[in-house]
């Protein structure tokens, strides 16, 4: 088989071959938060991640152009970012927020809100096979209240990036896509602990 066959073989794999490669988001440790205080928030907090949104944290469509474009490659990054929220939390207060779906008397109650999710995998075809190249946006909303008075609110951005090799008929770019979710998970989280942390209006709670 010459050089000018095999190199064909490769390219009509990626276009023929179609198989579902589901992309696997594990927890992240989300602890890199900078505070301009020497201390940790104290009281008591409740939090939870609100059910109607977090569906946004799953897409079956994320592959743009035509290379590899036969497989699919889902990804469901709902129980990541469940599971990343409270190393957040235990870097920024003193005493570990415990998960409630409604607030508690006399605690700060936060609601964290999926507000975008954007997944996107691209191919990028070379001589023997194909590289990958994934870029993950995630954007959420987070707002705390204290017996039914709202004391904080913000939205928090993220866009992260991954790449490299495919892999035998494009099986490793949901690993990729994986990575680039886990990046972006990572960096909104601790984005969101910055401004809880550097909250005035949270630590002006501790002297009440």
């Amino acid at each position: 088989m010459n050089a000018k066959l095999i190199t064909l073989v490769l390219i009509l794999n990626l276009f023929i071959v179609g198989c579902t490669h589901q992309a696997v988001v594990g927890s992240v440790s989300a602890t890199n938060v900078y505070s301009g205080f020497d201390s940790k928030i104290t009281g008591n907090t409740t939090y939870t991640v609100d059910d109607s949104s977090i569906t946004k944290l799953i897409k079956n469509d994320t592959v743009s152009g035509f290379e590899c474009s036969a497989h699919r490659y889902p990804i469901d990054a709902t129980n990541a970012f469940n599971a990343s929220v409270p190393s957040m939390l235990r870097a920024v207060f003193e005493v570990e927020p415990y998960r409630s779906s409604s607030p508690q008397k006399d605690a700060v109650h936060l609601v964290f809100s999926i507000e975008r999710f954007e997944p996107r995998l691209k191919f990028i075809q070379k001589f023997f096979g194909a590289d990958a190249e994934a870029n993950v946006e995630v954007s959420i909303n987070v707002t705390g209240s204290l017996n039914g008075k709202r004391v904080f609110g913000t939205s928090v951005d993220s866009q992260r990036n991954a790449s490299g090799d495919a892999g035998d008929f494009c099986s490793s770019a949901s690993d990729i896509l994986a990575d680039a979710a886990r990046h972006s998970i990572k960096d909104v989280l601790e984005k969101t602990g910055e401004r809880l942390s550097n909250s005035q209006s949270l630590r002006n709670l501790e002297h009440h």
